[in-house]
């Protein structure tokens, strides 16, 4: 493939046609309407002055009959404004001198990237591609690789030079604003999915409602159409026109060619069940067009989708984004107090087992100090007795005592007795009081107990509500 030198916005158009069939892409020779080659004259003559003074019929012709074949990749870089900054073309030439982190999982993927092509399965088209594609993943190390890059630089390097297929997919992504569809996140193409769900739903209410109720979700056929531009599936002659239209009108094309093909197909979706829908959306879409792309992009012009309702749908899905930000926010700091109860209830009965041992400890000593008690308060009942009997003996004294001596005796055993029944009631009085120190003890256990008993029946309550 050979081009024209000059990097201006105009080139000379004999020299276009000249230099057709080096133009035209490899191995894609294709059967074209008649061409108004007057009109692409004036627009290659002088593409800054045209594509101001006639956008509109410029876009019309684009999306109505596409660009010639013989001009599509000096079409295309001129939409894109490729080669105006050669600064892009020198640093695509020494990021091909650095190593990528990606090399290894670009060379595999690449015998799976147009895997029908001639081109993209000889040695030459592979090395392009895997050039073009690891200079890329240097050049936006967000974005870094993944297989829908290659499937979106193919096209362009079928139209064009390495350089220049780099230098327009740097234009594309960035211009076009599909670079988040290919971040690790993902984030523009799901919302490009909940933008096709409302689509849906606007244009397609049966199909939205036959899909749901299949379960069928929009990421399961449609991921592919906005990750590659649909050259996973659709012929070589099909994606050309759909990046023609795109360069021209925006990435709101691919949402009207989607739903296109939906409309189609309506008759045959809704009387498939689960399993042949995803079967069908992956392969079969576009077996009702029996070849004829330009039908496809003709139905798709037709439908017209309002700037307002993408935007609308856009702000419903940073909300609904939002919110359920927040709700997993939420669930995550419920799981997380739900793993401190569950920790808080584990040391609580195991404070409660701890507390009924000591319970079972305290009432065992209990136990014994009442048999304790009952042998001391039995023993203290028999010197009461044997004190009063001592008592009555001693008034009964004065009357048969015969001499002082006796009394005196009588006396010391008196006192003998008195200290001994001091002594033991000093005993009774210290067993009393341990008797009492232990009941309160006891019922210090007994209500700690209820009350570990009491909380471990809330926690309870409150784990299975």
């Amino acid at each position: 493939m050979t081009f024209s030198d000059d990097d201006d916005s105009t080139c000379s158009f004999d020299s276009l046609l000249d230099d057709k069939l080096l133009l035209t892409p490899p191995l894609e020779e294709t059967i074209e309407e008649k061409v108004d080659w007057e009109f692409w004259s004036k627009v290659i003559s002088n593409f800054n002055q045209f594509s101001q003074s006639e956008t509109k019929h410029l876009s019309t012709q684009i999306v109505q009959h596409g660009i010639p074949s013989a001009l599509r990749g000096t079409v295309w870089r001129l939409l894109t404004k490729t080669g105006g900054d050669e600064g892009l073309q020198e640093v695509y030439m020494a990021l091909l001198k650095q190593a990528s982190v990606y090399e290894k999982a670009i060379t595999r993927d690449l015998h799976r990237t147009f895997p029908h092509h001639p081109y993209f399965q000889s040695h030459q088209g592979q090395e392009s591609l895997f050039n073009v594609v690891k200079a890329y993943s240097l050049y936006d190390p967000e974005v870094g690789y993944c297989q829908g890059l290659a499937f979106v630089a193919g096209p362009l390097l079928l139209n064009m030079p390495e350089e220049e297929a780099f230098d327009a997919l740097v234009r594309l992504l960035q211009k076009y604003e599909i670079r988040g569809q290919f971040t690790p996140q993902l984030d523009l193409l799901i919302l490009r999915l909940y933008q096709l769900d409302g689509l849906l739903q606007d244009h397609l209410p049966h199909i939205h409602r036959h899909f749901n109720e299949q379960g069928i979700r929009s990421n399961m056929y449609a991921s592919q159409w906005f990750l590659t531009l649909f050259a996973y599936k659709f012929p070589l002659e099909m994606v050309y026109r759909i990046y023609d239209t795109l360069f021209a009108e925006g990435i709101d094309c691919l949402f009207r060619i989607g739903l296109a093909l939906l409309a189609k197909n309506q008759v045959t979706l809704l009387s498939l069940d689960f399993d042949h829908l995803v079967t069908f959306l992956k392969e079969d879409l576009l077996d009702v067009y029996d070849g004829h792309v330009t039908d496809l992009l003709q139905e798709a012009c037709e439908i017209k989708i309002a700037k307002k309702r993408l935007e609308k749908l856009a702000k419903d899905f940073s909300m609904e984004s939002m919110r359920a930000d927040h709700e997993a926010c939420q669930i995550a700091s419920l799981k997380k107090q739900n793993r401190q109860l569950d920790q808080h209830y584990k040391t609580l009965l195991d404070q409660h087992q701890s507390v009924q041992r000591e319970h079972a400890q305290v009432a065992e000593e209990l136990d014994v100090k009442k048999k304790e008690w009952v042998r001391v308060s039995d023993e203290n009942d028999a010197l009461r007795h044997q004190a009063n009997d001592l008592r009555r003996l001693i008034q009964t004294i004065p009357g048969t005592m015969e001499s002082q001596s006796d009394l005196q005796t009588l006396c010391e055993q008196n006192q003998v007795l008195t200290e001994q029944h001091a002594h033991l009631q000093d005993q009774l009085a210290d067993m009393e009081n341990v008797l009492i120190e232990i009941k309160m003890k006891y019922a210090l256990s007994e209500s700690e107990r209820e009350r570990l008993n009491q909380r471990l029946i809330e926690l309870k309550k409150w784990m299975n509500s």
